[in-house]
Order: C-alpha cells, then sequence, then structure tokens
C-alpha cells in the first residue's frame, strides 16, 4: 500500500510538471490583447489592434516581441524584444522578463492554444486571444 502511494505521488509530480510544460509551450505564436483589467479592477477592451505580442519559448527561456502584421501577410517587429526565463514555483508558472536593469514577473494562468491570461506582478491581467491568420 506504501509503494502504491508513493507511486501515485510520483505520477502526480511528473503529470503536474508536463502539464505546465505543455501549457507554455502553447504560448509559443501570435496573440493579440483582448481585455486588460487594472488593479483597480477597471478594463479597457481591445476589439481591434494592429499589435500582438509574439511568443518564443526554447526551453526555459522566452522572447516575447511586439509585431505587426504586414500586407503581405508577414509581421515587422517593432521596439526591443523582451528576454524571459519560466518556472514553476508554487505550482504556478512564473515567466521573469529582465530589461537592462529592471525586471518584472508574470504568472501564466492560463495557455490552451487559443486564450492566453497572464497576470503582472503589479496585479494587471492581460487576457490574449491567439491571432488566427499568422502566417508562420
Amino acid at each position: 500500500m506504501r509503494n502504491l502511494l508513493l507511486l501515485f505521488i510520483i505520477i502526480s509530480i511528473t503529470a503536474c510538471s508536463n502539464n505546465k510544460k505543455d501549457m507554455v509551450n502553447a504560448m509559443e505564436g501570435y496573440w493579440n490583447i483582448e481585455t486588460v483589467t487594472l488593479p483597480d479592477g477597471s478594463e479597457r477592451e481591445f476589439p481591434f489592434s494592429n499589435h500582438m505580442d509574439h511568443f518564443e519559448i526554447e526551453g526555459t527561456n522566452g522572447l516575447k516581441n511586439r509585431v505587426s502584421p504586414t500586407y503581405d501577410g508577414g509581421f515587422v517587429n517593432y521596439g526591443s524584444p523582451a528576454a524571459f526565463t519560466w518556472e514553476v514555483v508554487d505550482k504556478d508558472v512564473v515567466l521573469t522578463f529582465k530589461d537592462g536593469e529592471s525586471r518584472y514577473q508574470q504568472t501564466l494562468k492560463k495557455c490552451d492554444g487559443s486564450t492566453l491570461i497572464l497576470l503582472h506582478d503589479n496585479g494587471t491581467e492581460y487576457i490574449y486571444k491567439a491571432h488566427e491568420n499568422a502566417q508562420e
């Protein structure tokens, strides 16, 4: 019985870890911000935006670029890319961004390939929808 309980715990930890990694990998691609909820509860909706975020993931490292689509179906980067690392902390996936001297964190609340929710360490919540016409 003791061995069975130990096996169950090990399988649970491994499955949870793989699930988090799958969620991070699902971030890869182009995302449109749909709604931003500020810490005071006020919301700002973005029904149409010509700008989006592009996430690239490699292992525990990532890169976030601001991009705009072009008429030929491609994308143009603007601004500086933001490098980040990710790790599981207390059952949450935490993205740590470092931009020069500044550093901030966002918690990955959800990513299922169609919806992405990030909670900034200042309390701002970003809800994204996957960009449907991305040609990668």
